[in-house]
């Protein structure tokens, strides 16, 4: 059970708050035609929408942006009115139509528009996307992304999540293109049109009920490849077609996802016990996509480098592809057939998506393991960022549009999952499917709110969900569970333990006004009796209370909390406990499951960066895991040491050198063990140990692998393919470009970015390829790199410009000159960028995040307040810079938290650290 100070507060999201169409009319079915013209790449439209109206009303409001609209009309069985005026709203993104007689309450109507509007390049509504073919060509195609408020830039519409309607669609396209959209073309009519070139008129089958930002297009000129999904239930479960589209060259790339998708439709039909409702399912690789991937139903579009994939291909982009699969699949079910009311239950659409897409993964793909790397990814982001006190709940407030991107984040996402997967953990996988599927049979085609869930889940578990789900959902942030004290009962072989619960922040600092939430926290122990009696399981629903489980005091005698990372807390144990986990890590590594010693140096990390916690623990976690060798584990390892060069990268020579050394001892025997070829047939997890401890090795300075890495990046220039696998490719790009001489760093940069450039290099070797010229060492490249290459469009697309300031950010090895520079040029360059990405905010704030928040020192954040605030402009350009920052307020806020805690963590340890090396070194 939880309380909270105000029940309800946090949740409460009116609508009479929301900046929304007015009530008086409700949308019931839309007949649409486009006509894109991919030379002046504009486009023709007419919209035809039924409608009731409910209130007597002289009005009609419609969401439209970027549209001319020529002509407005509304027919009330035979009168036709046409519109007296026509107003727009900008801020608002609304066109109003006012007429001479009022539309009476009780009556229908078809409200009818003509417009035009322009297929723009910054990928958001109905835009334009190029490649070049395989003869040299430049070409285009124009595709749509309307999630979250852009269908209104390709037709006048209701353009908001719970005005379902049905679409009758028609697209007139030059007759050597293909034409797609969400249902499938029953009728195809040629003709030459009024400039004489020959067209055809394509109509597609009419949707479902559904809402407006799942409606979607495709045209161009695209190859495909097909299959058939064959579910065996639920009864009467129909074939689907699945069909998989690129733009020619490409397709026999989408082999890999065509198969997991229609394996995932399998899954999915019986998982749901709901048959998937159209009668085909298309996946399209598009060049320019500003997200991973978009679920339009029936019609899910992709990033090249999401759905795209060969023999040459790393595991990691297989599995990436497969999760991304399953996440947009899992949609259309999970928010296409079921759909949050508001945006404010986003959550509702991505945190299960994502938890789900990844049980979908699971059932393919056992092999992967991918729960106990789930702790590593979903599980590890969430816990970051709502560890911030500028966080938000899962279930926040969203006022108007411009809010709505702002919370495409690893609250919705990743937090929304780790929650779901906690109470499908609580509940048993049985009980939470079983409410998951009446949840869906009493609102497919319809709209819901999180608490329709919660209702489903209680009836099928017998719980109060919601209740119980309040602190999760309502407020943000997540418990520290604290050990007050442990009692051992001799006569009865028990172990009493008090435990308390606080918000757990990263920065430290709990106030009370602050602690204010009492969370439902399923506790899970094991200790050294697991093996006979089986983890035991307890509720935590007080600030402090008290569990009993089997336990004897004999020599190596242990116990532990939150067994395999099921619940999300973060958990601080007695000293004397921390110091006895340590030595049984030290005696062996295999007393502990995998996510228990995840978890152990996680945890260590956190309460070390929270003030709570010792920096010498953290390391010492890691030299007692010197031996492990399960992938996830040495991930972990991996990342806190890169983590901690990356913070302390100001610090003295003493502590630089000492955290690579911590480094090598780990993996540079690993690199030894396993050497650098990757044979066929292996396990999946040596390879991936492989490619870790190479890369760990080679950014913590191991002399032996960079001159191998060198020797072997030669060999592939020279055009042995061969001597760099591609597990490693990008690894040696990374080293070779850090660690070049003066006199080779420019053939060396050529060559990687040769590479890049290759069109027949695969999508994901491609994004290697760029994020590693950032780690260039070289002043004059990097100006290249920043102030040329990144801004044309012809090098780098719009959607990656972020990704070669991932390299400079995280893989420079000059931190001290990179991240300043960082700062300036991103506030010189703001001018530029911002109209580049105003439409897509979630590049907008990768370029934000990355230029700032890997700084660390005392100047960094007045600097950031100071920019952001327009210090120094006049009047009109800081009312200018604060509209256009506000739009990521919640990133900025994020980012000077983060600056901050960081710096405070350096100032803190940095004695602890150096006294450490100095004796261990």
């Amino acid at each position: 059970m939880c309380f909270t100070s105000a029940p309800g507060s946090s949740s409460s999201d009116s609508s009479t708050k929301r900046d929304i169409l007015p009530a008086s009319l409700v949308p019931s079915h839309y007949n649409l035609r486009l006509i894109p013209d991919l030379e002046s790449f504009t486009f023709e439209g007419t919209v035809a929408i039924d409608v009731a109206v409910v209130e007597d009303t002289f009005k009609v409001v419609l969401n439209s942006k970027n549209l001319t609209i020529h002509k407005a009309s509304v027919f009330t069985g035979e009168k036709v009115q046409h519109a007296d005026s026509i107003t727009f709203n900008t801020d608002n993104e609304t066109v109003t139509f006012e007429f001479a007689e009022a539309l009476a309450a009780g009556s229908n109507a078809v409200v009818a528009v003509e417009f035009t509007g322009i297929h723009n390049d910054l990928m958001a509504g109905f835009y334009k996307s190029s490649y070049v073919d395989g003869d040299g060509n430049k070409k285009y195609l124009v595709v749509t992304q309307f999630e979250a408020t852009d269908c209104r830039q390709a037709f006048p519409s209701f353009d908001e999540p719970s005005l379902k309607a049905t679409f009758d669609c028609k697209l007139v396209v030059p007759v050597e293109l293909t034409a797609l959209a969400n249902m499938n073309d029953i009728s195809t009519v040629e003709f030459d049109n009024a400039q004489g070139k020959r067209v055809k008129e394509v109509t597609f089958a009419r949707t479902p009920r559904m809402s407006t930002y799942l409606v979607a297009f495709c045209v161009g000129d695209f190859e495909s490849i097909e299959t058939v999904a064959t579910p065996k239930s639920p009864a009467g479960s129909q074939p689907i077609k699945i069909r998989l589209f690129t733009v020619k060259g490409l397709v026999e790339q989408g082999r890999f996802a065509l198969d997991v998708a229609a394996r995932t439709h399998e899954f999915y039909s019986e998982y749901f016990d709901e048959a998937f409702p159209l009668p085909k399912s298309d996946l399209v690789a598009i060049p320019d996509f500003s997200a991973g991937a978009m679920e339009n139903w029936g019609l899910v579009t992709y990033r090249n480098v999401a759905l795209l994939c060969d023999e040459n291909s790393t595991a990691i982009a297989k599995k990436r592809i497969a999760y991304v699969v399953g996440h947009e699949l899992a949609h259309q079910w999970f928010g296409n057939l079921v759909t949050m009311k508001w945006w404010n239950d986003l959550w509702l659409n991505e945190g299960f998506a994502t938890f789900v897409g990844w049980l979908a993964v699971d059932h393919l793909f056992p092999e992967w393991d991918v729960w106990t790397g789930f702790i590593n990814s979903e599980f590890s982001s969430a816990l970051s960022l709502d560890g911030l006190r500028s966080s938000h709940p899962i279930d926040v407030p969203v006022k108007s549009a411009s809010d709505v991107m702002q919370i495409f984040d690893a609250i919705s996402y990743s937090k929304g999952a780790t929650v779901i997967r906690m109470l499908n953990n609580f509940l048993g996988g049985q009980k939470f499917m079983d409410g998951v599927r009446t949840y869906l049979q009493e609102f497919k085609y319809k709209n819901a709110e999180t608490a329709d869930l919660w209702k489903h889940l209680s009836a099928s578990s017998g719980l109060d969900i919601g209740t119980l789900m309040h602190g999760w959902t309502a407020e943000m942030g997540y418990p520290l569970i604290t050990v007050e004290s442990q009692e051992f009962d001799e006569t009865n072989n028990t172990l009493r333990v008090t435990v308390s619960q606080s918000r757990f922040l990263s920065a430290g600092g709990l106030t009370p006004e602050e602690d204010h939430v009492t969370w439902w926290v399923p506790l899970t122990t094991v200790s050294h009796l697991t093996g006979k009696a089986g983890p035991s399981s307890h509720v935590l629903s007080e600030k402090v209370g008290t569990i009993t489980f089997n336990y004897q005091e004999t020599a190596g005698a242990f116990w532990k909390l939150n067994f395999g990372a099921s619940g999300m807390y973060r958990v601080k144990y007695l000293e004397p406990q921390v110091t006895q986990i340590a030595h049984m890590l030290k005696l062996n590594l295999k007393t502990f499951s995998v996510g228990d010693k995840i978890m152990f140096l996680a945890d260590a990390m956190a309460l070390t960066k929270a003030g709570l916690g010792d920096i010498r623990v953290v390391l010492s976690i890691i030299d007692a895991l010197a031996e492990e060798t399960d992938f996830n584990v040495l991930e972990t390892i991996a990342r806190t040491i890169s983590n901690l060069i990356s913070t302390f990268y100001r610090e003295s020579p003493t502590i630089k050198a000492g955290l690579k050394a911590l480094g090598r001892n780990v993996f540079s025997r690993k690199v030894v063990e396993l050497g650098y070829e990757f044979p066929g047939g292996e396990d999946y997890f040596v390879g991936q140990v492989r490619g870790l401890a190479i890369e760990t090795a080679d950014a913590c300075d191991d002399l032996e692998v960079q001159a191998e890495l060198r020797r072997r990046f030669d060999l592939f220039v020279a055009g042995d393919a061969t001597a760099l696998h591609s597990e490693i490719r990008g690894t040696a790009f990374a080293s070779v470009l850090r660690n070049a001489s003066a006199e080779t760093v420019s053939d060396v940069f050529d060559a990687v970015f040769a590479v890049y450039k290759d069109p027949s290099t695969q999508a994901n070797l491609q994004i290697s390829a760029l994020v590693s010229l950032g780690s260039v060492n070289s002043a004059e490249h990097v100006d290249r790199l920043l102030n040329v290459l990144m801004f044309d469009t012809e090098v780098v697309r719009n959607q990656d410009f972020y990704v070669p300031l991932s390299g400079l950010a995280r893989l420079n090895s000059n931190p001290e000159v990179i991240r300043p520079l960082l700062r300036e040029w991103f506030r010189n360059k703001w001018e530029v960028i911002y109209p580049k990405f105003e439409t897509g905010l979630g590049i907008l704030g990768h370029v934000f995040n990355l230029s700032f928040g890997f700084s660390v020192g005392d100047e960094v954040v007045p600097e950031i307040e100071a920019w952001v605030s327009g210090e120094g402009l006049d009047e009109t350009a800081v009312a200018k810079r604060k509209k256009e920052v506000g739009q990521m307020g919640r990133l900025v806020d994020q980012t000077l938290e983060s600056v901050k805690s960081k710096t405070e963590l350096v100032a803190r340890e940095r004695d602890n650290l150096a006294a450490y090396f100095a004796v261990e070194v």
